[in-house]
């Protein structure tokens, strides 16, 4: 059941009426659960015992180490929680990936062993609920949070159906305590999320679900057309990820405000930003910043008697890009596009301490100059990284950045009429709208008369230029 469906429709408005009739915050509770796990049973029946299993798991381990006041004790269980969850996803995810690679690598020091290639189903969100599970026992366990008192509202927190497949990844510290006090949507806020959902649906249906057709031929053929039409098609990519993907985030986070939860925003705007240090606090900033606070903070910890301190974040840096990079999926693919952002932000890290700019670098021209060519360099990492993203072996993306970058190739030229209009779209919007706003929680503060007329336009534009077949959400995969 996508969001963009009919269904969803159905099944939002049949859970908004059955929460009115029910008796109770209790009663409440496990309407949303039941609903949660509905939600997750329409996208795989057998994988919904595995996040309840987890989810108690997570839940006892962390009501023991509440109440254990012995250090190695609850050092354990601790350990006892993060092994099950990294086990886990390394076996549904990772299995086929280490048994391949370590192939190579034995029958590259002489050896001889037959391929191996298990058929494992992945748990669809697999990466977002045993992310969301070891941050809330870390959180436990370092005293940042109180064990959460029921079963049943920790596995809701887990199971939520807005987030449980694609995220964002909230963290119990800020979902629990609106369980507590009886999250309750007002007028406003769900005006207010409806709008943000309608949003997310035009940046899917009407942007990324019209152009990923011919994305998915040039990428598909890379050797039969042009460096021009290979331009065409990453750029038609990262305009296409974008609005997937902060098209999925909007409706989640939409969603859960007509339920009265507040989610944080997921995407800012990112080809806006001046440095990668900056795209990677506007681009799935949920992930990026657990991977900040979860695994980054403690590398710098732990690695703080380092007399070097700017190469030691540096390695930090880029180790934790590494795996964030690996965490999209098992592939070298990602693990390169992992380190060529990790790179970039330890090239941005080393640069902004040297403060190399010399001083005569001031005046309103040469400061513009100055962002621009900063917006440029961004930018152009971000999509150039993006090949790799996209294609599916290191060689796949080699040849496409090969055949682009040389003019003497020739090939098909394909102009789409869907790539350039959507492309310029989303990279206006970038130029022109304030980075920080959100149009969708300032639509309900304006007159009555600009709300209808705006509500109009988004349905009209939804409806009439939305895709007829909807392509399947980039991230569901990971």
């Amino acid at each position: 059941m996508s969001f963009t469906s009919f269904w969803f429709l159905f099944f939002i408005i049949g859970l908004l009426l059955l929460r009115c009739c029910a008796r109770g915050y209790g009663a409440e509770k496990w309407l949303l659960l039941a609903a949660s796990i509905a939600f997750y049973l329409t996208w795989n029946i057998p994988c919904v015992l595995l996040v309840l299993c987890t989810s108690l798991l997570d839940f006892y381990v962390a009501r023991n180490l509440g109440q254990s006041s012995d250090p190695a004790g609850r050092k354990r269980w601790l350990v006892t929680s993060l092994v099950s969850n990294l086990c886990l996803l390394g076996f549904f995810k990772y299995a086929n990936f280490f048994l391949e690679n370590g192939r190579v690598l034995i029958q590259a020091l002489s050896g001889h062993v037959r391929p191996l290639h298990y058929d494992i189903t992945v748990p669809p969100g697999i990466s977002y609920f045993t992310f969301a599970g070891m941050s809330y026992v870390l959180d436990v366990y370092y005293e940042r949070l109180a064990p959460c008192g029921k079963a049943r509202d920790y596995t809701l927190f887990i199971s939520f159906f807005p987030k449980v497949l694609s995220g964002p990844i909230i963290r119990a510290v800020d979902f629990l305590p609106q369980l507590e006090r009886r999250a309750k949507a007002r007028l406003e806020g769900i005006e207010a999320g409806a709008a943000q959902f309608l949003i997310g649906a035009i940046k899917k249906a009407v942007l990324a679900d019209q152009i990923a057709g011919n994305v998915n031929q040039i990428f598909s053929g890379a050797s039969q057309f042009d460096s021009f039409t290979l331009l065409e098609g990453m750029l038609g990519f990262a305009a296409q990820l974008y609005c997937d993907f902060s098209g999925y985030s909007d409706m989640a986070i939409g969603c859960a405000r007509v339920l009265g939860f507040e989610f944080a925003e997921n995407f800012q705007m990112p080809f806006s930003s001046v440095s990668i240090t900056e795209f990677w606090r506007r681009w799935h900033i949920t992930m990026s910043s657990w991977f900040r606070d979860y695994l980054f903070l403690p590398l710098e910890i732990a690695t703080r008697s380092n007399p070097m301190p700017l190469l030691r974040m540096s390695l930090n840096i880029t180790l934790t890009m590494l795996l964030c990079g690996l965490w999209h999926g098992p592939s070298w693919n990602y693990v390169i596009y992992g380190g060529v952002h990790g790179v970039a932000l330890a090239g941005h890290k080393v640069w902004t301490s040297c403060k190399p700019a010399p001083a005569w670098v001031k005046g309103r021209a040469v400061e513009f100059l100055a962002n621009l060519a900063a917006r440029g360099l961004t930018l152009g990492v971000v999509v150039l990284s993006l090949v790799f993203f996209r294609t599916a072996t290191v060689a796949d993306a080699m040849t496409y950045l090969s055949r682009m970058f040389s003019a003497g190739h020739q090939g098909e030229r394909m102009f789409s009429m869907y790539i350039y209009p959507v492309v310029g779209v989303v990279f206006l919007a970038h130029l022109l709208i304030n980075k920080d706003r959100n149009l969708a929680l300032e639509l309900p503060r304006m007159s009555v008369g600009v709300r209808v007329a705006a509500y109009a336009f988004l349905l009209t534009v939804l409806v009439s230029l939305g895709a007829t077949e909807g392509a399947p959400f980039v991230y569901f995969k990971f």
